[in-house]
């Protein structure tokens, strides 16, 4: 529990935008230790997001190279900070040793010393270093003493291209938006490493980090349209299967759904007096229910965890001993809104998780508590002066998620 609170603070220090107005930094990054392809990358991305925002390049040197070399090759790419990191096996854990310094400064302004757990690359990748985001935000603070300027040795301009509406982070100045020339010009200090971000909404834009070295140098961001279309066959409160289909016009954040959700098969979780031991653990009900509805995508499709909220509106169904085929008179109808997640750890491949209260449209209200069962009657909340009750606990759905 301990642990778990430790790591919720660091990352709403990482989230929080306290040190958003700093100024922003070139910082040179002298990794030393193993699995430099694996630490390194996950440690410059960290660096070069908020409440950061530093621009980082990573040192060529040896891991045995001297701080004089280091500082000299700090100089060199006109870096002002100069972060210094040591990863050492000890007993199966890491031992992260790790200094912050000037070029121009003959010691560092901060040191620490952590044990750390060898993460599951790549899932916890940057939350490895989130330990890293406090003592440095609090030397670049406004409170902090001011650094020495770095010696600029050349200036060029380095453009960025992308579809027009893109937004871009990672550049100096701030979020930039690409305009109908379809790229982004700005000056930089060479050399650099730039990390480029961008959204824009129906397009998968894919993270670069950029090497500028010369004048002159360009980047195309790698987009991808989304599809527009998806098929969403989940399991309804844990319990009956169904399957859905949704369309997002022009890929965007407006999602129309529909599904068709059955309870003639389904899991049973109750163990019920009158059924034998060997019976199978599933249950019948002569209903089903087509549902219509929207969404609305709060996320960037490039997140890997979205969150969208949303409405449906169901029709209930009744087939009794398959003879009749009617609208069910005591529930006729049924509205959910809903809260919905989904995590995609490949293209067009997600799971979701969807939560939200039943309303039922109860026409008439002394046949709905009519029909209710003994233990059936504290599932329901009837509204006062109208013609809806709640289904209590919330209706839960788990499913899975292709785009194409």
């Amino acid at each position: 529990m301990r642990r778990s609170l430790s790591v919720l603070a660091a990352l709403c220090l990482f989230l929080h935008p306290a040190f958003g107005d700093a100024p922003v930094h070139h910082m040179l990054v002298h990794y030393a230790g193993p699995q430099s392809e694996k630490y390194l990358p996950s440690l410059t991305a960290l660096l070069a997001r908020a409440p950061l925002t530093l621009w980082t390049v990573a040192s060529a040197l040896p891991s045995n190279a001297g701080p004089a070399d280091i500082a000299k090759e700090a100089r060199r790419f006109a870096c002002d900070l100069i972060l210094s990191v040591t990863v050492t096996d000890k007993a199966g854990k890491d031992e992260v040793s790790w200094a912050l310094a000037s070029p121009l400064e003959s010691s560092p302004r901060a040191h620490g010393q952590q044990m750390k757990n060898r993460p599951d690359w790549p899932a916890a990748a940057e939350l490895y270093w989130l330990f890293l985001v406090a003592p440095v935000a609090k030397e670049l603070g406004p409170d902090a003493r001011p650094w020495p300027a770095p010696v600029v040795s050349e200036r060029a301009v380095f453009t960025v291209a992308a579809r027009p509406g893109t937004l871009l982070s990672g550049l100096p100045g701030g979020a930039v938006t690409v305009g109908a020339s379809g790229s982004v010009s700005v000056e930089l200090n060479l050399p650099v490493s730039v990390f480029v971000e961008g959204h824009l909404v129906g397009v998968k834009t894919r993270a670069v980090r950029v090497f500028v070295d010369h004048p002159g140098q360009s980047v195309t961001l790698d987009q991808r349209p989304e599809p527009e279309w998806a098929l969403t066959p989940n399991l309804d409160n844990f319990t009956f299967p169904a399957l859905g289909v949704e369309w997002s016009p022009g890929a965007g954040r407006l999602v129309f759904r529909g599904g068709l959700e059955q309870y003639l098969g389904g899991l049973s979780f109750q163990n019920r007096a009158d059924v034998g031991s060997g019976a199978w653990p599933v249950q019948s009900l002569p209903l089903a229910e087509l549902s219509a509805g929207a969404s609305w995508i709060w996320s960037w499709p490039e997140d890997a965890v979205r969150f969208y909220t949303g409405a449906d509106v169901s029709v209930r169904f009744m087939f009794p001993q398959f003879k009749v085929f009617t609208v069910e008179p005591v529930v006729p109808m049924t509205v959910m809104p809903l809260v919905g997640w989904e995590y995609r750890w490949a293209d067009h491949q997600a799971v979701y998780f969807e939560l939200g209260p039943t309303f039922l449209w109860i026409p008439d209200q002394s046949l709905f508590l009519a029909s209710l069962s003994p233990n059936t009657q504290n599932a329901y909340i009837v509204l006062p002066a109208v013609p809806f009750a709640v289904s209590l606990p919330f209706q839960a759905k788990a499913g899975y998620r292709w785009s194409f």
